[in-house]
């Protein structure tokens, strides 16, 4: 199992910090259930057109590059990670082994979402415009 590089709480934190800083703390506080960030998804935060869901989430993670990124499973043992695993390459390989899994590039200008309530929410994908 690959050792963990920082705490749950921490990745959290740095997420909503990168992702989520065009929405008020308080709007965040009310969606914020349980540790699941991918709340400002689906409680319409966020600008439409400025993420993805579903299909064309898993398209843009597909195509992502990710040689250089940290994974989050909140559900499973390894924590926060920066270990590539091979089933984590792909979207469909995210959906059949893993309930529930954040990743984001080691520089934050992408994120992609796989939430344990499958298709009803998500997948999400989203890139930082700068």
């Amino acid at each position: 199992m690959p050792k963990a590089i920082m705490s749950k709480q921490k990745f959290i934190n740095q997420w909503l910090r990168h992702f989520a800083k065009s929405i008020d703390k308080k709007d965040i506080e009310k969606c914020f259930v349980n540790d699941f960030i991918w709340h400002i998804f689906s409680y319409g935060l966020l600008a439409e057109g400025s993420f993805l869901v579903g299909n064309d989430a898993r398209s843009a993670y597909d195509e992502a590059h990710k040689s250089d990124c940290i994974f989050c499973d909140m559900f499973g043992q390894s924590g926060v990670t920066d270990k590539t695993a091979d089933i984590y390459g792909s979207a469909e390989s995210i959906d059949r082994n893993v309930k529930e899994l954040y990743v984001v590039a080691k520089d934050y200008s992408w994120t992609y979402i796989k939430t344990h309530e499958g298709d009803l929410c998500g997948p999400y994908f989203m890139r930082v415009k700068e």
